[in-house]
Formats: C-alpha cells, structure tokens, sequence
C-alpha cells in the first residue's frame, strides 16, 4: 500500500511566517545598532547561485530582496545573520521531491541542490548492486527531478556442469613382474562449470548472464604393467655372454640388459637354432670376419645386417647381440646358426629353439 508524507502547514504559512521571523530579526538589529529609519543598511544576499551587496533604506526583507532583483519560492528556507553591521541574508533553494520505493511513496520538502543519493540517504534507503533508480544517484535535483523510483532486483545464481572424463594411462613398472599390472592411481572425471546470474527486476524482466568458467581437471587413471623378467645371471655353460636381460616392456617395445644398455626392438622371433664354427680368419658370405656375434640365416627371412639379441626361452642360455652377417646351404627360414669356438661346443649344442629380440636401427 501508497504511503504518503504529509505537512503540518501550507508551504505558503511556513515562508510566511520565515519571513516575518527574518524581518522581526532585521528590526532588532537596527534597533541594537541604533540605526535610524533614514539610514543606509548594507545587505549581502546569496541566493545559492549569485551573491548581491546591496545599500538599503528598506527595513523590510521581502522589500529589500525586491530592490536586489532576487526572486525565491515560498518553499525557500531564507535565514540572517549580522556582522560588523552588515545582514547576511542566505537563501536556500527547496523543492519537494516524491520517492517511490519498496511499495511506499514518500513526499519530502529538500534543497536542490542534494543529489538523488543524498534523497536517499535521507530516507535511510540502501541500493543493492543491481537495484535500478530513475536517475543517476549523483544528478543534482535542481528543481528538475521531481520524483526518483527504485526498482528492486532479485540475484539468482545457477550452475552448469560439463563433465570432463578421465584417461586411462599406462605406466611400466621395473619392480613388477612381467605379465602382471594394477590400478595404481584411481582416475577421476573432471568438469567444466559455468556459473550464470539471472537478475530479476519487480516487473519479471530477468537478465541472465555467464559470469564465470571454472575447469576442475580430472585424475587421469594410471594403470602400471609390471616388465622385470625372471632371468638371472645364465647358467648354461654354453652360454657366449655374461649379460642377460632384466626389462622387456612389451608395450614400449623396449628390453634392459643387466648391464643397464636399453634396446628398442620390432620384433621377437622364434628360432631353431644350430651352432657352427670355422678356422681362424674365416670370411663370412656378406665379408664379416666369422666369430663370436656373427650368425648365419635365410636372407630371405632375416636381412643381412640386421642386429638381434638372441637367448633360450628361460634364459639359461645366452648368446647376447648377434648380427645376421653369413649363410649356409642348409639355412631356410627361421633356422639361424650361432657360431661358436670350437666343433666340441657346437655338438654340445645341438639343435635348440632361441629367442632373438630384433634391434631396431638408430638410422
């Protein structure tokens, strides 16, 4: 419901009787400063906006004023003071201004010269940061704005939330077994939230807007396989090197000698595998000096030149880095013959199957 203000008194009583009350201060000064009826009065008028000096045998305020050429309203708040024989009179302009807010509407007597925020303040109103008045808080009323509305706002936040899913990555773990693997870091989604304000007025207009993006990444999910192998020192007396293999990530295509050299391979091979040896200066088909490291195979199978890093399915016998770099007649395939010192350890060795780890080139 309307609410409004009212006064005790007209506009014109009230400056009625201001100025009787001004006029009756101006007579006891002259009476004080026993100044006679004929004598020249000097006044200083401001009315908010010019200053006039005025030399007047006129006793009466709204006589004198007249003479000045100041015009004022009734709504006007007129006031004296007396210094050195000379009457102030100060004129400040008013105005009624009508407030409408919150369901109420208020009537108030104010100077013109307050702003639409000092109204306000008079009426203890607060402003919310996005309540809207009629005009700017700090325009001059000025006898022009005559009434200031305040329409409320109502914030609302809202939230939208994208989910962001997690990946899976794979990790080689040296300490665990090939063959096995475990979740070792359990992943989780992320998001992508976005943050709107509506802003509601009284009259159900609403406003929405995006004030805000925050991105909670998401745990990728590590998964570690387990690549250490069971392989120890070789203990196969037939075995040409010391050196085995600790690592094989098969995902990495990858193997760790125990020496700590790591290959890159393409490919693991099954062979069966002989042993052959000759006499000392021997040259081999592709003109390789024949010796320990140099084996012979199907070309068509196994390229010339290509590096492997050949042992037994158990690892008790280790060949080690060999080179394709020799044929023979009975070579067919994935047969591969290991050369060896002597005869003696060729017919140790037999016939056996081996692993050969193909080397991958660093060319």
């Amino acid at each position: 419901m309307s609410q409004q203000k009212s006064t005790l008194c007209s506009p014109f009583i009230r400056a009625t009787l201001q100025l009787t009350a001004c006029i009756a201060t101006v007579l006891s000064v002259l009476i004080l400063c026993n100044i006679s009826a004929t004598a020249k009065i000097t006044y200083a008028i401001d009315n908010g906006e010019d200053q006039y000096v005025l030399s007047s045998n006129a006793t009466e305020l709204n006589a004198v004023l007249d003479e000045a050429g100041v015009t004022y309203s009734d709504l006007d708040l007129v006031d004296t003071t007396t210094e050195d024989g000379v009457i102030s009179v100060s004129i400040t302009p008013r105005q009624y201004v009508t407030v409408i807010c919150d369901g109420v509407t208020t009537s108030m007597l104010t100077n013109t010269s307050d702003t639409v925020a000092d109204v306000l303040a008079h009426l203890n109103i607060e402003l919310d940061e996005f309540d809207q008045v009629s005009s700017e808080p700090d325009a001059v009323l000025n006898g022009v704005i005559t009434e200031i509305s305040v329409t409320r706002a109502t914030v609302t936040y809202s939230t939208e939330s994208i989910p962001i899913s997690f990946s899976s990555i794979r990790e080689a773990d040296t300490e665990m077994p090939r063959g096995e693997e475990a979740v070792t870091t359990v992943g989780e989604d992320g998001s992508l939230d976005k943050t709107f304000r509506t802003v509601t007025m009284e009259d159900g207009t609403a406003t929405t807007e995006l004030i805000s993006v925050t991105t909670v990444n998401p745990v990728d999910e590590v998964v570690s396989y387990g690549t250490k192998t069971e392989f120890e020192r070789p203990t196969n007396g037939l075995s040409t090197s010391s050196e085995y293999i600790t690592n094989i990530d098969d995902e990495a295509g990858t193997f760790t000698t125990s020496k700590g050299d790591t290959y890159s391979f393409s490919k693991q091979l099954t062979l069966n595998a002989t042993a052959y040896t000759a006499g000392s200066g021997a040259i081999c088909s592709t003109g390789r000096l024949a010796r320990v490291g140099v084996v012979a195979v199907d070309p068509k199978y196994i390229s010339y030149g290509t590096e492997m890093f050949i042992m037994s399915a158990d690892g008790s016998f280790v060949y080690g880095i060999a080179i394709a770099g020799d044929c023979g007649g009975a070579i067919d395939n994935n047969d591969v013959d290991l050369y060896m010192t002597s005869r003696s350890t060729c017919l140790q060795f037999g016939r056996r199957d081996v692993v050969a780890y193909v080397i991958e080139s660093n060319d």
